[in-house]
Formats: structure tokens, sequence, C-alpha cells
């Protein structure tokens, strides 16, 4: 099973486990890049929301299929260098999970635990990194 249904995403949050899920591809300035939403829960009970924009350039067989940012962020403004933004904060998982619907379009049948998205990516690359919203066979 690589998506979490409903109840397993919001257990894994209230455990203050992480979970992502790749957006898709998208093409900025003559550059390639895919998205992703990350909810982090903290341990003051607050849940963030982000999205991070990384430049598509991994070949999967250096880094067997995993997202990982290029030396340079896909928005090099960013302090962390890292492409992510966060995009809003939430005090409860619903809440959060409703953040990521409403504001980058995440599909709530779609979370993967945090560390899982690299077989996304895998799927992504394979079907040749199309543009837009991501969607899996």
């Amino acid at each position: 099973m690589r998506y979490l249904p409903l109840s397993l995403a919001l257990g894994a949050l209230r455990r203050g486990r992480g979970i992502e899920q790749l957006l898709g591809g998208f093409e900025e300035g003559g550059r390639r890049g895919a998205r992703y939403a990350l909810i982090t829960p903290t341990s003051s009970g607050v849940f963030y929301v982000s999205c991070t924009a990384v430049e598509d350039t991994v070949e999967l067989d250096r880094h067997g299929g995993l997202l990982y940012p290029s030396d340079d962020a896909f928005y090099p403004e960013d302090a962390n260098r890292e492409g992510a933004r966060t995009i809003g904060t939430a005090p409860t998982p619903e809440e959060a999970l409703g953040l990521a619907e409403r504001e980058l379009g995440a599909d709530p049948r779609r979370w993967v635990n945090l560390g899982m998205l690299g077989y996304e990516y895998r799927d992504f690359v394979a079907r040749g990194r199309p543009l837009g919203p991501w969607q899996p066979s």
C-alpha cells in the first residue's frame, strides 16, 4: 500500500510524523521542476504546510529515484536553498490537510509517509516527467 487512507494520514500527523505528496511537474523560465507538498507536525501542536520546488535534474541511477534539490534551489532567493515555501499553519491535522488541498491542489487520496516520495518520483520519471498536476496510474 503506497498511499495512506485518510485515517492513516491523520494518525501519522497526530503521532508527530510528517506526510508528503508529489504535486507534479512544471516549467518556468526554460527550466523544468517538480513540486511536492509536505505537512510537518511540531511538538507545540502546530502543523506546517509547505510546498517545495526542486529543479528536475535528478538522475534515477544516481539517486535511486529520490527527490533531491539540485545544488541550487529552483528559487535561489529561498534562504534555506531547498525551494521550500511555507503555505500556512493549522492547529489540527484535518485543517492542515484542508489547507494543502485548497492552496496546493493536494489530493486527499495520495499522501505518503515522509521519506516515501521517491516511489512516486520514480513513476513520474518513468512516465516522462509530465508537466501539470501529477496523475499516477
